[in-house]
């Protein structure tokens, strides 16, 4: 699912011509399945397909799959047996999903060893396995070095995505910055998403989409027993 391998499993989709077909691994399958759910229930706040936005903005490499009618998750047709289709050529970003999901997997690695308590912490996303609460921490937007005390979490998960202020899109080198995927622009601002969820695939997911406008509606929440936090 990395965008920067060109011979991933994402990769061969982003070169998929359009009506073209190919098969995927079930990890990939429920990845994207997953994405397309979160892209209708918020609207299309959740959107993997920006990534030829994230070449052009020298946040994701170039690997000569960004077209001017690149389209979006929609464009994605999830056929039987873990088939895909582009019904046009895409460029999607599993960026904003991959990560939490392997935090799941490794959980479920950890329950089938027997283990009954545990924490998985991939930096911006974390689940606490078993029913011991773990203190829960997020970095405040106003001071970097102090990170703020949220409370304590069992049996269950949190993802923090950020914004940065204008000019500063990415100063870590390290994080890609959030798109809006309406008006295809950076989302700017010295801000904390943070969404706490029963598993860290959906939380992940729901920070990018809670970052588009800073709330996400109390149904699309409900759905998914989540709560969300700006800060």
């Amino acid at each position: 699912m990395s965008f920067h391998d060109r011979s991933s499993e994402l990769s061969r989709i982003n070169a998929l011509a359009a009506g073209a077909t190919m098969s995927v691994s079930p990890w990939t399958w429920q990845v994207l399945t997953l994405a397309q759910e979160l892209h209708a229930v918020t609207g299309g706040r959740f959107e993997c397909g920006v990534g030829a936005r994230l070449v052009r903005w020298g946040m994701l490499p170039d690997h000569g799959h960004v077209t001017p009618d690149s389209g979006s998750m929609t464009d994605l047709v999830l056929l039987a047996n873990h088939g895909v289709q582009a019904l046009r050529p895409v460029c999607l970003d599993l960026g904003g999903l991959a990560k939490g999901f392997a935090v799941d997997k490794a959980v479920e690695a950890l329950t089938a060893s027997g283990i009954m308590r545990g924490v998985v912490n991939a930096g911006g996303d974390l689940r606490v396995l078993g029913d011991a609460p773990q203190p829960i921490h997020v970095r405040d937007g106003s001071e970097r070095r102090q990170p703020r005390y949220l409370g304590e979490l069992a049996g269950g998960a949190m993802a923090t995505s950020a914004s940065y202020p204008a000019g500063q899109a990415n100063p870590t080198g390290m994080d890609g910055v959030l798109v809006n995927p309406f008006s295809q622009r950076p989302i700017h601002g010295d801000t904390r998403y943070t969404v706490l969820a029963p598993t860290c695939a959906v939380a992940d997911g729901l920070t990018k989409a809670l970052a588009v406008e800073g709330h996400l509606a109390p149904d699309c929440l409900a759905r998914y027993s989540a709560l969300a936090l700006v800060a």
